[in-house]
């Protein structure tokens, strides 16, 4: 279960120590520089972050009842909500097209196309997957679909319907319960559910590029508390280059980072 009702609290402290304490038996982890700490809504649960063309940082969040499409501000936190999804629906991944924002809602089969400039709901479209993690590959001109499986759909920017699909392997093992996802610098970047590194993963082929461990810089910066309460790292921001926004799900930060090679 995705919702906040069935997490194990303890499951990250786990994982956040694993990840410090042992070698991946894949691919060996890259280094993750942190170049600022930024105030976040812990009440936030994070499914989909995106820098849209003005730099404004969106956010969606996900449960039932709960979920909202809005704006992050990057001094203090505060959350501007543009949008609360009906009750019905559990919101997930978002990511900006030229002409419109897509966001997916968990099992409801439904993605909701927005007006980049208001972000009213203009058309819906159906899906046969979970709803995960969405990004905008411009380079291809398509979407990116995550649906906690090993597998990321191609789907058309304008009908979402699907086009094409890749297998996401490393050394030869599928990697599955991928989640959030962005396109940067020619790769798909990824979120696991509850792990602490993000994988970079090759469009063309679904191949892991690179592990990024996370778990050092959540050890650092917060608290025992804090660690308690978070649920599992959701959420990533292209700003250029290899910097990033990072968070997850009510994550008390927003954390810019590098992801070194």
């Amino acid at each position: 279960m995705k919702s906040i009702e069935f997490k194990q609290k303890w499951f990250i402290l786990v994982a956040v120590f694993v990840s410090i304490l042992t070698t991946s038996t894949r691919i060996h982890a890259q280094s993750v520089k942190l170049l600022n700490t930024i105030p976040s809504d812990p009440e936030a649960f994070t499914q989909g972050l995106e820098l849209n063309e003005q730099g404004d940082l969106i956010i969606g969040t996900g449960l039932y009842g709960e979920s909202i499409l809005g704006q992050v501000n990057l001094t203090n936190g505060n959350i501007q909500e543009f949008d609360q999804l009906d009750d019905e629906y559990f919101g997930e991944g978002i990511t900006h097209t030229p002409d419109a924002l897509w966001q997916l809602t968990w099992r409801e089969n439904t993605a909701l196309k927005r007006d980049l400039e208001t972000y009213e709901i203009i058309d819906t479209a159906s899906y046969e997957e979970e709803g995960w993690g969405l990004a905008y590959d411009f380079d291809r001109e398509v979407i990116w679909h995550s649906d906690g499986t090993d597998k990321i759909y191609q789907r058309d920017p304008d009908t979402f319907e699907k086009v094409s699909e890749i297998e996401v392997i490393e050394d030869g093992i599928k990697v599955d319960n991928l989640n959030e996802l962005e396109y940067a610098e020619g790769a798909i970047f990824a979120n696991i559910w509850y792990d602490t590194t993000i994988v970079k993963i090759d469009p063309d082929t679904g191949q892991v590029l690179a592990r990024y461990d996370v778990a050092p810089i959540l050890q650092e910066e917060m608290t025992d508390d804090e660690l308690q309460e978070i649920d599992s790292l959701n959420g990533i921001a292209h700003i250029e280059g290899n910097r990033f926004y990072i968070t997850g799900k009510l994550y008390p930060y927003i954390f810019e980072v590098e992801l070194v090679d």
